[in-house]
């Protein structure tokens, strides 16, 4: 009896245990626990067709203290997994895997509506496929398939961190900065970067992006007419076949991010031109017309999607999935235009950013009956834009349409502030020879009677 009564206590201890944890975990859905985050649940797309991203690749080459992930591929699925941000949602992804100012850059992932088009890439109606009724017969089952393609956009792109963190340097007037960028060194004169060790400075993210493609229909299926009197209608079926990236020049689009920098000379367009030693890369992804990647929603990259039971009689082949996972290489790494002083130092660092933005063709073939839906001519993806300030010298802005001083590189500037103290300096002289002769001569005896006091006292040094 008394181990009887043991086991009562236990159990019961264990089912208010789980009682609490129950509560706990309600509290903290729905955010009554002050002080604690409430915990977020994405809203899935409602259309029958939708595309999610659900993880995020990583391929190491090296391995470094602030990036020991190790050599091979990674991926990424939870928002715990990235230090910050770590913002995951199902059409938007802005996330970093290291050191939050430093090493990899932040990379954000953004997709697109899916379209409804045609062979032309125009959005079409759902009820008008690319080509209708594909007849394939086997054995004494003959299928009757549409032929449908979808399209949407995903872009991935750098947001690199910069920041200051002081003042570095033997006399400790050299601003340090902790950067995402390809500049190779975090500190100092850029001109003399020989004598600074690199520092807190960026990496190169080669990866790229999942995406899943989901085909969930609603419950109540919509149905066409059949294709004739003999063709008995027992259900739907729907299977993705193949991605590709769109044959046309839009179909894979690169380069830096545009942003709000005057148009200038070294600075056209509105987008910034990096440096020699600290360019920017794109390059690693997908030619358009070629193949993607694609996986099976095996519970590799995050929660599975939803299964659809279809009706097998009018299923052509099990193995041709409804829901696939999509995989968008890349290789990224912002490039960097240092801002010099007067004085050739470095005291303003402005990333540029650079961009992959893909365009998906999804061919589908799908019962002769059943259309699926999508939305209605929704909106095509710009390309990537940004806005921040750009800081110009004082001196290089004076007569900068002139720019006679260029070859001077960061010292520019210093050249421009001594060219115009001259400059001002004539200026003076000739007032004063036009509207104050009389002053010239007596500047003039001053400064001879300085220079020759300071060569007797020297005189008299030497001959002591």
């Amino acid at each position: 009896m008394p181990k009887r009564k043991k086991h009562s206590d236990s159990v019961k201890f264990a089912a208010v245990g789980i009682g609490v944890l129950f509560l706990v975990a309600v509290l903290l859905m729905t955010g009554m626990i002050p002080g604690l985050p409430k915990l977020q649940t994405g809203y899935p797309p409602g259309w029958e067709i939708s595309d999610r991203a659900c993880a995020l690749g990583y391929a190491n080459a090296t391995v470094t203290p602030q990036n020991p992930y190790g050599t091979g591929n990674h991926i990424f699925t939870k928002a715990s997994e990235f230090t910050t941000p770590n913002f995951v949602s199902y059409p938007l992804w802005q996330v970093d895997l290291d050191a939050v100012y430093y090493n990899l850059p932040t990379v954000m992932i953004e997709l697109g509506e899916v379209h409804h088009v045609g062979l032309d890439g125009k959005d079409s109606p759902n009820n008008e496929p690319a080509k209708v009724c594909l007849p394939v017969t086997r054995g004494n089952d003959t299928f009757y398939m549409d032929y449908h393609i979808y399209l949407y956009t995903v872009t991935i792109r750098t947001i690199a961190d910069v920041k200051q963190i002081g003042m570095a340097g033997t006399l400790g007037n050299l601003p340090n900065f902790q950067h995402e960028t390809s500049a190779p060194y975090s500190c100092g004169n850029w001109l003399d970067s020989g004598i600074v060790p690199p520092g807190a400075v960026g990496e190169p993210f080669t990866g790229g992006a999942y995406v899943k493609f989901i085909i969930s229909p609603w419950t109540g299926y919509s149905y066409r007419s059949p294709p004739n009197s003999s063709y008995v209608l027992q259900g739907a079926w729907a299977g993705i076949m193949n991605t590709y990236i769109w044959d046309e020049a839009w179909g894979r689009i690169e380069g830096p991010v545009e942003n709000q920098f005057p148009p200038s000379g070294d600075n056209p367009g509105g987008k910034p031109t990096p440096d020699a030693n600290s360019p920017l890369m794109d390059k690693g992804a997908i030619d358009p017309g070629h193949q993607v990647p694609m996986f099976y929603d095996d519970g590799s990259f995050g929660n599975l999607a939803p299964v659809v039971d279809w009706d097998s009689g009018v299923t052509p082949d099990t193995r041709i999935e409804s829901t696939v996972v999509q995989y968008f290489p890349v290789a990224l790494f912002p490039g960097c235009k240092a801002h010099f002083n007067g004085w050739g130092i470095v005291d303003a660092l402005y990333p540029a950013d650079g961009y992959v933005q893909y365009t998906a063709r999804i061919d589908v073939l799908q019962t002769h009956d059943f259309v699926l839906q999508t939305a209605y001519k929704p909106p095509t993806p710009f390309t990537p834009s940004d806005y921040f300030t750009w800081a110009q010298d004082f001196w290089v802005g004076v007569l900068a349409g002139l720019d006679p001083f260029k070859m001077f590189g960061p010292l520019e500037p210093f050249v421009w502030f001594l060219f115009t103290i001259g400059v001002f300096l004539l200026i003076v002289f000739v007032l004063l020879a036009v509207f104050a002769p009389w002053v010239l001569p007596r500047i003039f005896k001053g400064v001879t009677s300085a220079g020759k006091a300071v060569r007797e006292v020297t005189k008299k040094d030497k001959g002591g």
